[in-house]
């Protein structure tokens, strides 16, 4: 499997029109009362003394780089005048993420930041109170990040009743479904069409590989909510957009922006075909929600297809596999899906970072923003940590410590859930994400059928319903999960239609009404 699927860096189209100012001190940040833990003493000249100090917890999923906590003291270092913190960086396991970031916040854990996503869990913890309104707080400790935001309209999309809960990354990007797949299994298998561009012709390929190679699992995915990484090509052949809350969709081209539970559209049926065919056949394991996808590596060549995204097709990568696998012959092929059918520019949530609303260090935590958004040398240290001990340089292109990369640990240098960090224009040039990957990436997101959000990236507020999406929420854990991995299906029909009579009687028709009336409010204010 592709190890966190939002992980492969993209060298995106820029939200951001022009660069950042560099290096906002700590003086102008503080000029506001606050409390204890940000608030300095003042001087006759009205001047700040140095702040009091203060440890940062940060949460991010995936496993934890063998340099993080001597990149982080560095970081500490570098930003001793302007935040006088130091900095605990802790990492989860991603099939533990979401269900631990759950407990902390309930518990009431004061921890201060953690990075999450509309594909991870942003939407249900913003929902359940977890996050910390920022919309004030923003402009007053950020306020040059807060800028940046309002003129690239970032803010109005992931704003919940005009409050602001989270910090996005300001990255304009495509999630468009690719597949990766091994084109020499596709021919040794009898597959001889020069691309994998629908979902018949993925399951073509995935018997083909199946043949050729008996050994190596076709394909698998992590089923950890309504949309796993295969449900995307299905809301790709039938032109959905996803609202990435509570399992709702709309139809791209629908004038009324009817919300629909995504159980009752035939695009969830026919997954559930495909499911429970690749299931019975062997092309997906049988016991996937036990094991959550984690059964293949592409790069190892144990996993012959994986969905990934369009920027993972056009990486500038000459070393997909391990030096193993590519001495046996592998050749890594990819091809987009429906290339004709229209989808979704991702929401500034795609990536974000958010703060507990039991932060015992809020405050410090948005200067900390302001300094990483501001201040090249801070952006460096934490996006690629200490010069010659995590990283090269070769004039301004990164470059992997000797040893490490191209299918090999690092011990920091691409570590996981920093995406909500990316700053464009401090960005730097490596192996893969050259000059022409920009520009490749650039044409392909300006095409006419990448489109923004049909209903303007509405996200709703699921206080009035929290009980209901709690048990929808539930029942799609429960039963959905086994209908979308082809588990214990014996009809397809009258499952479905046995799992949408379930969540009806939780309560999803009052839930869709709900949304209704707050989308066409929505829609009709904006």
């Amino acid at each position: 499997m592709v190890k966190g699927k939002r992980s492969a860096a993209l060298g995106l189209t820029v939200l951001l029109a022009g660069g950042l100012l560099a290096g906002c001190g700590g003086g102008d940040k503080e000029s506001a009362s606050t409390p204890s833990n940000t608030e300095g003493t003042k001087t006759s000249e009205g001047q700040k003394t140095e702040l009091k100090p203060v440890t940062l917890r940060f949460y991010f999923p995936g496993d934890k780089p063998q340099a993080t906590d001597e990149v982080w003291s560095y970081v500490s270092e570098l930003t001793k005048d302007t935040l006088n913190a130091k900095f605990e960086i802790n990492f989860v396991n991603w099939n533990d993420y979401k269900d631990k970031m759950k407990l902390l916040q309930a518990s009431g854990d004061n921890y201060d930041l953690n990075f999450d996503a509309n594909w991870n869990d942003f939407s249900n913890a913003m929902n359940r109170g977890s996050y910390l309104d920022l919309t004030d707080l923003l402009p007053q400790y950020a306020p040059k990040l807060t800028e940046t935001y309002k003129e690239q309209n970032l803010l109005d999309p992931i704003k919940v009743k005009g409050r602001v809960y989270g910090a996005p990354w300001t990255l304009k990007k495509s999630i468009k479904p690719i597949v990766w797949y091994r084109g020499d299994l596709a021919k040794k298998g009898g597959y001889m069409k020069d691309k994998v561009e629908t979902v018949e012709e993925l399951d073509e390929y995935l018997h083909a590989a199946k043949k050729a190679s008996p050994q190596i699992l076709p394909i698998s995915w992590r089923p950890d909510n309504w949309y796993s990484d295969v449900a995307q090509v299905f809301l790709q052949k039938y032109e959905y957009e996803n609202l990435n809350s509570m399992g709702l969709v709309v139809k791209i081209d629908d004038p009324e922006h009817k919300v629909i539970p995504w159980e009752q559209t035939e695009a969830f049926k026919e997954l559930v075909f495909y499911a429970k065919k690749w299931n019975e056949a062997g092309l997906i394991p049988r016991n996937l929600l036990a094991t959550k996808g984690t059964e293949g590596d592409f790069s190892a060549g144990t996993l012959s297809a994986a969905i990934n995204q369009i920027d993972g097709g056009i990486l500038e990568n000459p070393n997909t596999f391990k030096p193993s696998v590519e001495a046996e012959g592998a050749v890594k092929t990819w091809s987009e899906f429906y290339p004709d059918k229209k989808w979704v520019i991702a929401s500034p949530l795609d990536n974000i970072v958010a703060i507990n609303k039991n932060a015992a260090n809020p405050e410090r935590v948005l200067m900390f923003l302001e300094e990483l958004s501001t201040n090249q040398k801070v952006y460096d240290a934490v996006i690629y940590g200490i010069l010659d001990k995590t990283y090269k340089l070769d004039g301004d292109n990164v470059k992997y410590m000797d040893g490490q990369g191209n299918g090999q640990p690092t011990n920091y240098l691409d570590w996981p859930g920093q995406w909500g960090f990316w700053r464009k224009e401090f960005q730097k040039y490596d192996e893969q994400h050259t000059p022409k990957y920009y520009e490749t990436y650039d044409a392909f997101i300006n095409r006419p059928n990448q489109i923004t959000s049909t209903v303007k990236y509405f996200v709703p507020d699921q206080t009035p319903i929290k009980t209901e999406a709690a048990k929808r929420e539930q029942l799609r854990s429960e039963l959905g999960n086994l209908l979308m991995c082809g588990i214990n299906i014996k009809d397809v029909d009258k499952d479905v239609a046995n799992f949408i009579a379930k969540e009806r009687d939780a309560g999803t028709d009052k839930i869709v009404a709900e949304v209704q009336k707050q989308l066409d409010e929505f829609l009709a204010a904006n």
